[in-house]
C-alpha cells in the first residue's frame, strides 16, 4: 500500500532488512523500466540522437551517466523516489550528452534549446537527497 508519503511493505515474518531493500529495489526497477523507453523515445526524437541501450543502477554519487561511445545511457535507480519530471531532466541530460560529451558551452546551449527549465530542475534534484529511505518495523 502507499499514499503520498508512505509506502507500507509487507512482508513474511523474520524477513530480514536486506530482503525488504531488495524487493523494494526491484519495485523501483520495475517503474523505471515502465517509465524510461517512454521517455528516450520522446527525446531521441527531440535531439536526433539514437540510445543503444540504457542501465539502471544504484549509484552513491550521480543521477546518470553516458558512454556516448556506445551510446548507452545509465540512470540511478533511486530516481524512482524523485518526481517524474526530474527523472526527465536526467534523462534527457545524459542523451543530450550523444552530441556533446563535455559539459561545454555547446552542452549547456544544447540543453537551453531543448529543456529550457533544466537549471530549475538540477537545482531541486540537487536539493534532494541522493537516497532517503527509513524503515519502521512493525
Amino acid at each position: 500500500m502507499r499514499d503520498h508519503r508512505r509506502i507500507t511493505l509487507t512482508v513474511r515474518p523474520g524477513s530480514t532488512l536486506a530482503k525488504r531493500e531488495e524487493v523494494m529495489d526491484e519495485w523501483h526497477r520495475t517503474l523505471l523500466h515502465q517509465a524510461v523507453p517512454a521517455l528516450i523515445e520522446k527525446w531521441e526524437a527531440k535531439l536526433g540522437v539514437k540510445v543503444s541501450g540504457y542501465f539502471l543502477q544504484r549509484m552513491k554519487t550521480k543521477w546518470g551517466g553516458c558512454n556516448h561511445r556506445a551510446g548507452n545511457i545509465r540512470l540511478n535507480t533511486e530516481l524512482a523516489k524523485k518526481p517524474k519530471d526530474l527523472l526527465e531532466y536526467v534523462a534527457v541530460h545524459e542523451m543530450s550528452h550523444l552530441l556533446e560529451p563535455t559539459l561545454s558551452e555547446r552542452f549547456v546551449a544544447l540543453l537551453q534549446q531543448h529543456y529550457p527549465t533544466w537549471r530549475e530542475a538540477r537545482a531541486e534534484l540537487n536539493e534532494l537527497p541522493l537516497a532517503a529511505q527509513a524503515w519502521i518495523i512493525r
